[in-house]
């Protein structure tokens, strides 16, 4: 990936962040691995790396095709998008705070 197309996205702190965390469900990394990815993303900020770490293993395709499945599609649009706030929300909170 060109440099100058990824410093579009690292540039401001909520684009980074909400980046992360959609890169997160989209890549359905195992939560024993996703602490090795986002060390690897180290041209984002610390806050977009938690998020990341932190929405990978609560909301990911796989969940979804699971919780789809046995749920109904309306419950696991309405979990996992639940799921997903919560997730970004805290994270950002925990990261201004600690980080």
């Amino acid at each position: 990936m060109p440099r100058s197309l990824l410093d579009v996205f690292t540039v401001s702190f909520w684009v980074s962040v909400l980046l992360l965390a959609v890169l997160a469900v989209v890549l359905c990394v195992c939560s024993e691995a996703d602490a090795f990815v986002a060390a690897s993303l180290s041209q984002f900020g610390p806050v977009a790396q938690l998020a990341f770490m932190v929405v990978g293993p609560m909301v990911d395709l796989k969940l979804f095709a699971l919780q789809a499945g046995t749920f109904g599609r309306s419950f696991a649009v309405r979990f996992s998008s639940a799921t997903w706030v919560v997730a970004v929300v805290s994270s950002v909170l925990v990261g201004w705070w600690v980080l």
